[in-house]
């Protein structure tokens, strides 16, 4: 799968890139929902009385107040949270619900709280990302990896904000607070993969990304897990919770993006980058790849040669030796039957003469001992 991703890397650039074009039309389309707190109204949170649920509670702050978009949100133990997109008074707001739930807790934001807030929430993602910036370009000192790394970046957070405005999550302070630790999780893929792809030398590019995909896939994959979680305890268990359900929804989106961004787009720039950058060094030193190819098959052909060479040369000498000592023993035999014969020729004595008989025995016992001689020595 790698591979041909590796071989594909230009075509899936354009996928990431296509996915944050379409967020932003689906952003223009629909629109982008602002919780109370950033674009101002009135929230407050209620205990209901009885056997009134909720959807009776906003029929009747619908019909009692003269306001837009009410609504009511299931906090659990016969407990509401209601947000109005207007100021209402709270005197007004409370004789609205007379019999029908008890106030426990009611604020009004006004319109300047809201902008302070935005202006807040728009300095600190331009901030974000230009320490960002500046802090991946000095650590590699290189302007392409760095401009892919806040790329990949900026179609997480946009990527994110699409799945928002899909899925109706409101835009709010804790939703921002997400998309802040979006940025975060997608440098550090992208300075993993750029890392181990520029700074070390071991290994091929391919072997070298596939292990970088490991490492940051079983990360990504461990952070959705775990916000997958948090998202289904707090929607089952604890309804009431829902900025621990909005960070999460938001994390799950951004980190399914950040998934594409790092390993479809920045690893194929960086990919374009590296050939890019072998092709230049190519040029400047005049060597081709073929060259280099045939270079590697000449050396290799001429070791196999001297490695033959030095197999035939053994095995002559090997060949050499045996036959020397195959011919040493024919000829040692020949002689040994030779002395064989002469021996038998003397040993046939004459009765008459005693001392004749001595020497001879004596002459047969200094043969026999000079065969054991030349035995041993052999």
């Amino acid at each position: 799968m790698l591979e041909k991703m590796m071989e594909n890397h230009k075509i899936l650039i354009a996928i990431p890139i296509i996915l944050a074009l379409l967020s932003l039309v689906l952003i223009g389309v629909n629109g982008l929902e602002q919780g109370v707190d950033l674009k101002g109204g009135s929230q407050a949170e209620l205990q209901l009385l009885g056997s009134v649920t909720p959807t009776e509670l906003e029929q009747t702050l619908d019909a009692k107040l003269n306001t837009n978009n009410i609504k009511v949100t299931n906090n659990g133990n016969n407990k509401v949270t209601v947000e109005l997109e207007n100021n209402v008074n709270s005197s007004t707001f409370t004789s609205a619900i007379n019999g029908k739930a008890n106030v426990i807790s009611y604020n009004e934001i006004g319109p300047v709280l809201s902008e302070e807030a935005m202006g807040q929430i728009y300095v600190a993602m331009i901030f974000a990302f230009l320490f960002m910036a500046v802090t991946v370009f000095i650590v590699f000192r290189e302007p392409v990896p760095s401009v892919a790394i806040i790329l990949a970046a900026l179609c997480d957070i946009l990527i994110a904000l699409g799945g928002m405005s899909l899925f109706k999550i409101p835009l709010s302070i804790a939703s921002v607070g997400a998309l802040l630790m979006l940025i975060g999780y997608s440098v550090d893929t992208d300075i993993l993969l750029t890392t181990r792809l520029l700074k070390r030398r071991e290994g091929t590019v391919e072997s070298r990304a596939k292990n970088a995909m490991y490492t940051g896939l079983t990360m990504s994959f461990a952070a959705i897990a775990a916000m997958g979680i948090l998202y289904i305890v707090t929607k089952l268990i604890m309804p009431e919770a829902t900025t621990l359900s909005n960070i999460s929804a938001v994390l799950v989106i951004g980190l399914i993006g950040d998934i594409l961004s790092t390993w479809l787009m920045n690893l194929g720039i960086l990919k374009t980058y590296i050939d890019w950058r072998q092709s230049k060094k190519q040029d400047k030193y005049n060597i081709s790849p073929s060259a280099t190819k045939s270079d590697s098959s000449k050396t290799s052909e001429e070791e196999s040669d001297e490695t033959s060479d030095k197999k035939s040369k053994l095995s002559f000498k090997d060949k050499l030796k045996r036959k020397t000592e195959v011919e040493d023993d024919e000829v040692m035999s020949k002689i040994e039957e030779e002395l064989e014969k002469i021996d038998n020729m003397e040993e046939t004595p004459k009765p008459s003469n005693k001392s004749k008989n001595k020497k001879s025995g004596k002459k047969v016992n200094k043969r026999k001992a000079k065969k054991q001689k030349g035995k041993g020595g052999k």
